[in-house]
Protein backbone atom coordinates (compact mmCIF):
# COMPACT_ATOMS: atom_id res chain seq x y z
CA UNK A 1 0.00 0.00 0.00
CA UNK A 2 1.23 3.41 -1.13
CA UNK A 3 2.51 5.93 2.08
CA UNK A 4 2.50 9.37 2.80
CA UNK A 5 5.08 11.53 4.55
CA UNK A 6 2.82 14.26 6.83
CA UNK A 7 3.43 17.14 8.90
CA UNK A 8 1.31 17.37 11.57
CA UNK A 9 -0.13 20.84 12.10
CA UNK A 10 -3.36 20.10 14.06
CA UNK A 11 -6.80 22.43 13.99
CA UNK A 12 -8.95 22.39 16.53
CA UNK A 13 -12.06 22.26 14.03
CA UNK A 14 -13.34 18.66 13.73
CA UNK A 15 -16.06 16.65 15.12
CA UNK A 16 -15.10 13.12 16.88
CA UNK A 17 -18.40 11.60 15.02
CA UNK A 18 -18.57 10.91 12.12
CA UNK A 19 -20.68 8.51 9.47
CA UNK A 20 -18.73 5.80 7.18
CA UNK A 21 -16.03 7.27 4.49
CA UNK A 22 -17.70 6.38 1.29
CA UNK A 23 -16.24 9.22 -0.26
CA UNK A 24 -12.62 10.88 -1.50
CA UNK A 25 -12.85 14.22 -2.33
CA UNK A 26 -10.24 16.79 -3.89
CA UNK A 27 -10.75 20.66 -3.53
CA UNK A 28 -8.55 23.57 -3.88
CA UNK A 29 -7.39 25.84 -1.49
CA UNK A 30 -8.22 29.46 -3.35
CA UNK A 31 -5.60 30.94 -1.46
CA UNK A 32 -2.94 29.67 0.61
CA UNK A 33 -0.10 27.53 -1.70
CA UNK A 34 2.17 26.12 0.65
CA UNK A 35 1.07 23.18 3.47
CA UNK A 36 2.08 25.06 6.26
CA UNK A 37 0.28 28.37 5.48
CA UNK A 38 -2.78 26.45 4.94
CA UNK A 39 -2.11 24.57 8.69
CA UNK A 40 -2.11 28.68 10.03
CA UNK A 41 -5.29 29.37 8.50
CA UNK A 42 -7.04 26.20 9.78
CA UNK A 43 -5.31 27.03 13.63
CA UNK A 44 -7.09 30.32 13.36
CA UNK A 45 -10.19 29.91 15.52
CA UNK A 46 -12.05 32.10 13.31
CA UNK A 47 -11.96 29.95 10.18
CA UNK A 48 -14.27 27.04 11.38
CA UNK A 49 -13.27 24.99 8.61
CA UNK A 50 -10.54 22.12 7.82
CA UNK A 51 -9.27 19.08 5.77
CA UNK A 52 -7.55 15.58 6.92
CA UNK A 53 -4.89 16.52 4.71
CA UNK A 54 -3.42 19.34 1.97
CA UNK A 55 -1.13 19.55 -0.76
CA UNK A 56 1.12 21.81 -2.43
CA UNK A 57 3.41 22.49 -5.79
CA UNK A 58 6.60 22.76 -3.68
CA UNK A 59 7.16 19.53 -1.83
CA UNK A 60 6.80 16.30 -3.12
CA UNK A 61 5.61 13.68 -1.43
CA UNK A 62 5.25 15.41 1.69
CA UNK A 63 1.21 16.45 3.57
CA UNK A 64 -0.27 18.98 5.58
CA UNK A 65 -2.57 16.78 8.21
CA UNK A 66 -4.47 18.86 9.86
CA UNK A 67 -6.94 16.56 11.41
CA UNK A 68 -6.66 12.51 11.88
CA UNK A 69 -8.71 10.84 9.58
CA UNK A 70 -10.75 9.25 12.05
CA UNK A 71 -12.41 12.42 12.98
CA UNK A 72 -14.79 14.45 10.90
CA UNK A 73 -12.79 17.66 8.87
CA UNK A 74 -15.31 20.25 8.30
CA UNK A 75 -14.42 21.36 4.31
CA UNK A 76 -17.65 20.37 2.57
CA UNK A 77 -20.52 20.84 4.65
CA UNK A 78 -23.29 18.43 4.86
CA UNK A 79 -21.56 15.99 3.05
CA UNK A 80 -18.53 16.17 6.08
CA UNK A 81 -19.38 12.52 8.00
CA UNK A 82 -18.64 10.70 4.50
CA UNK A 83 -15.73 11.61 3.24
CA UNK A 84 -11.79 12.20 3.22
CA UNK A 85 -10.86 15.37 2.18
CA UNK A 86 -7.80 16.80 0.83
CA UNK A 87 -6.83 20.35 0.10
CA UNK A 88 -4.75 21.11 -2.69
CA UNK A 89 -2.76 24.76 -2.85
CA UNK A 90 -4.24 25.38 -5.83
CA UNK A 91 -7.54 27.59 -7.55
CA UNK A 92 -10.09 26.16 -9.33
CA UNK A 93 -10.00 28.80 -12.50
CA UNK A 94 -6.56 27.12 -13.33
CA UNK A 95 -6.15 25.82 -16.78
CA UNK A 96 -5.69 21.58 -17.53
CA UNK A 97 -2.26 23.33 -18.94
CA UNK A 98 -1.60 25.31 -16.01
CA UNK A 99 -1.89 22.14 -13.91
CA UNK A 100 -0.26 19.64 -16.53
CA UNK A 101 2.79 21.57 -17.52
CA UNK A 102 3.49 24.22 -14.52
CA UNK A 103 2.26 22.05 -11.56
CA UNK A 104 3.27 18.60 -11.87
CA UNK A 105 4.41 18.18 -8.34
CA UNK A 106 1.14 19.16 -7.04
CA UNK A 107 -0.56 16.48 -9.64
CA UNK A 108 1.81 13.50 -8.35
CA UNK A 109 1.14 14.79 -4.72
CA UNK A 110 -2.98 14.51 -5.36
CA UNK A 111 -2.12 11.06 -7.09
CA UNK A 112 -0.41 9.40 -4.48
CA UNK A 113 -2.73 10.89 -1.71
CA UNK A 114 -5.28 9.39 -3.67
CA UNK A 115 -3.61 6.29 -3.99
CA UNK A 116 -3.09 6.08 -0.18
CA UNK A 117 -6.53 6.72 0.67
CA UNK A 118 -8.01 4.18 -1.65
CA UNK A 119 -5.19 1.57 -0.29
CA UNK A 120 -6.32 2.31 3.16
CA UNK A 121 -9.91 2.67 3.43
CA UNK A 122 -10.98 0.02 0.01
CA UNK A 123 -12.96 3.05 -1.27
CA UNK A 124 -13.68 1.92 -5.15
CA UNK A 125 -11.53 3.69 -8.25
CA UNK A 126 -15.02 4.99 -9.41
CA UNK A 127 -15.51 8.99 -10.58
CA UNK A 128 -18.89 9.87 -8.69
CA UNK A 129 -21.51 11.91 -10.86
CA UNK A 130 -23.40 14.77 -8.85
CA UNK A 131 -26.04 12.80 -7.99
CA UNK A 132 -23.73 9.84 -6.49
CA UNK A 133 -21.77 12.47 -4.57
CA UNK A 134 -24.73 13.72 -2.89
CA UNK A 135 -25.62 10.14 -1.55
CA UNK A 136 -24.36 9.12 1.48
CA UNK A 137 -24.31 5.88 0.56
CA UNK A 138 -22.16 5.84 -2.65
CA UNK A 139 -18.95 4.59 -2.46
CA UNK A 140 -15.96 7.00 -4.96
CA UNK A 141 -14.44 9.67 -5.52
CA UNK A 142 -15.38 13.41 -6.15
CA UNK A 143 -14.16 16.77 -6.31
CA UNK A 144 -16.42 19.53 -3.68
CA UNK A 145 -18.02 21.11 -7.16
CA UNK A 146 -20.15 17.49 -7.35
CA UNK A 147 -21.42 17.99 -3.72
CA UNK A 148 -23.56 21.07 -4.75
CA UNK A 149 -25.59 23.02 -2.61
CA UNK A 150 -25.60 19.72 -0.50
CA UNK A 151 -21.83 20.52 0.03
CA UNK A 152 -21.85 24.33 0.71
CA UNK A 153 -22.24 24.91 -2.86
CA UNK A 154 -18.36 25.44 -3.71
CA UNK A 155 -16.80 24.86 -7.49
CA UNK A 156 -13.61 23.97 -6.65
CA UNK A 157 -11.41 22.02 -8.31
CA UNK A 158 -12.52 23.77 -11.55
CA UNK A 159 -13.13 22.49 -14.93
CA UNK A 160 -9.11 22.60 -16.08
CA UNK A 161 -8.65 19.83 -12.97
CA UNK A 162 -6.93 16.82 -14.74
CA UNK A 163 -9.01 14.23 -12.99
CA UNK A 164 -8.34 11.30 -15.75
CA UNK A 165 -3.98 12.26 -14.91
CA UNK A 166 -4.31 11.77 -11.29
CA UNK A 167 -6.01 8.50 -11.41
CA UNK A 168 -3.71 7.21 -14.12
CA UNK A 169 -1.28 7.78 -11.58
CA UNK A 170 -2.74 6.90 -8.38
CA UNK A 171 -3.38 3.15 -9.96
CA UNK A 172 -0.18 3.10 -11.27
CA UNK A 173 1.34 4.93 -8.47
CA UNK A 174 5.30 6.00 -9.92
CA UNK A 175 4.22 7.33 -12.94
CA UNK A 176 1.70 6.74 -15.56
CA UNK A 177 2.24 4.28 -18.45
CA UNK A 178 0.91 5.73 -21.97
CA UNK A 179 0.28 2.98 -24.29
CA UNK A 180 2.31 4.56 -27.22
CA UNK A 181 5.84 4.61 -25.54
CA UNK A 182 6.00 0.92 -25.30
CA UNK A 183 6.80 -1.65 -28.02
CA UNK A 184 4.17 -4.28 -28.47
CA UNK A 185 5.96 -8.05 -28.34
CA UNK A 186 6.23 -9.63 -31.89
CA UNK A 187 3.17 -11.27 -32.65
CA UNK A 188 0.88 -9.71 -30.91
CA UNK A 189 -2.53 -8.44 -31.77
CA UNK A 190 -2.78 -4.85 -31.31
CA UNK A 191 -6.15 -2.91 -32.50
CA UNK A 192 -7.15 0.89 -32.59
CA UNK A 193 -9.70 3.02 -33.12
CA UNK A 194 -10.58 6.90 -33.55
CA UNK A 195 -14.07 8.78 -34.03
CA UNK A 196 -14.60 12.76 -34.36
CA UNK A 197 -17.63 14.55 -31.69
CA UNK A 198 -19.87 16.73 -32.31
CA UNK A 199 -17.73 19.82 -32.58
CA UNK A 200 -15.23 18.01 -34.87
CA UNK A 201 -12.51 17.13 -31.90
CA UNK A 202 -10.81 13.54 -32.83
CA UNK A 203 -10.58 10.81 -29.40
CA UNK A 204 -8.64 7.67 -29.76
CA UNK A 205 -8.75 4.17 -28.01
CA UNK A 206 -6.25 1.51 -28.63
CA UNK A 207 -4.63 -2.06 -26.62
CA UNK A 208 -1.63 -1.73 -25.49
CA UNK A 209 0.34 -4.50 -24.53
CA UNK A 210 -0.55 -5.66 -21.22
CA UNK A 211 -4.22 -6.09 -22.69
CA UNK A 212 -5.27 -2.80 -21.54
CA UNK A 213 -7.70 -0.88 -23.21
CA UNK A 214 -6.60 2.91 -23.52
CA UNK A 215 -8.43 6.22 -24.31
CA UNK A 216 -6.77 9.71 -25.37
CA UNK A 217 -9.14 12.83 -25.65
CA UNK A 218 -8.78 15.58 -27.62
CA UNK A 219 -6.61 17.76 -25.23
CA UNK A 220 -5.48 14.52 -22.65
CA UNK A 221 -3.10 12.27 -22.43
CA UNK A 222 -3.07 8.21 -22.82
CA UNK A 223 -5.19 6.41 -19.73
CA UNK A 224 -6.62 2.74 -19.49
CA UNK A 225 -10.27 2.60 -19.01
CA UNK A 226 -9.62 -0.39 -16.48
CA UNK A 227 -7.07 -1.85 -14.95
CA UNK A 228 -8.57 -4.84 -13.79
CA UNK A 229 -7.05 -7.66 -14.84
CA UNK A 230 -10.57 -9.53 -15.65
CA UNK A 231 -11.62 -6.85 -18.44
CA UNK A 232 -8.01 -6.86 -20.63
CA UNK A 233 -9.10 -6.92 -24.12
CA UNK A 234 -8.17 -10.32 -26.15
CA UNK A 235 -8.76 -8.76 -29.54
CA UNK A 236 -11.04 -6.26 -31.83
CA UNK A 237 -11.78 -3.02 -30.87
CA UNK A 238 -14.21 -0.23 -32.08
CA UNK A 239 -15.37 3.40 -31.18
CA UNK A 240 -18.37 5.09 -31.53
CA UNK A 241 -19.23 8.82 -30.47
CA UNK A 242 -23.15 9.54 -29.75
CA UNK A 243 -24.62 13.05 -30.71
CA UNK A 244 -26.33 15.22 -27.26
CA UNK A 245 -29.35 14.44 -26.91
CA UNK A 246 -29.09 10.99 -26.93
CA UNK A 247 -28.34 9.45 -24.24
CA UNK A 248 -30.48 10.76 -20.88
CA UNK A 249 -27.60 9.95 -18.40
CA UNK A 250 -25.05 12.02 -20.50
CA UNK A 251 -26.69 14.54 -22.48
CA UNK A 252 -23.81 16.24 -23.69
CA UNK A 253 -22.98 13.08 -25.66
CA UNK A 254 -21.46 10.13 -25.31
CA UNK A 255 -18.63 7.90 -26.22
CA UNK A 256 -18.94 4.13 -26.64
CA UNK A 257 -15.96 1.71 -26.58
CA UNK A 258 -16.43 -2.26 -27.25
CA UNK A 259 -14.00 -4.79 -27.47
CA UNK A 260 -13.69 -8.66 -26.71
CA UNK A 261 -12.27 -9.68 -23.27
CA UNK A 262 -9.52 -11.66 -22.72
CA UNK A 263 -11.33 -13.70 -19.86
CA UNK A 264 -13.97 -15.31 -20.98
CA UNK A 265 -14.89 -13.92 -24.93
CA UNK A 266 -17.05 -11.73 -23.91
CA UNK A 267 -17.89 -8.39 -25.79
CA UNK A 268 -17.53 -5.86 -23.47
CA UNK A 269 -19.31 -1.92 -23.88
CA UNK A 270 -17.65 0.87 -21.64
CA UNK A 271 -19.20 4.15 -21.72
CA UNK A 272 -18.95 7.61 -20.09
CA UNK A 273 -19.83 11.81 -21.60
CA UNK A 274 -17.64 13.37 -24.02
CA UNK A 275 -16.61 15.63 -21.56
CA UNK A 276 -16.74 13.98 -18.14
CA UNK A 277 -12.96 13.10 -16.83
CA UNK A 278 -12.21 9.66 -16.06
CA UNK A 279 -15.75 8.02 -15.71
CA UNK A 280 -15.48 5.66 -17.74
CA UNK A 281 -18.89 3.30 -16.76
CA UNK A 282 -19.30 -0.91 -17.86
CA UNK A 283 -22.64 -0.56 -19.06
CA UNK A 284 -23.15 -3.96 -21.06
CA UNK A 285 -21.45 -7.18 -21.81
CA UNK A 286 -22.56 -9.80 -24.63
CA UNK A 287 -22.19 -13.43 -23.99
CA UNK A 288 -18.99 -15.82 -25.27
CA UNK A 289 -19.73 -15.96 -29.33
CA UNK A 290 -18.09 -19.26 -28.87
Amino acid sequence: MTTISEVWIPSPHYSTSRGPYNKIVFHTTEGAMRIRDLGSWFQNPSAQCSSHHGADNYEAGVFGAYVYENYKAWTQGNANPYCLSIELCAYASWSRDTWLNSKATLVNNAAQWLSYMVGKYGIPWTVLSNSQAQDPNVRGICQHVNFGSWGSGHHDCGSGFPMDVVLDKARNWGGSRPPETVTPPKGMNMSSASAFDYVNRLHFAAVNQRGEVCYKGPAGNWYPISTDAGNKALSGLAMAICPPGTNARWPNGDITITFTRDRDDNVCTWQKGVDDPGQWVLTARGGSYQ
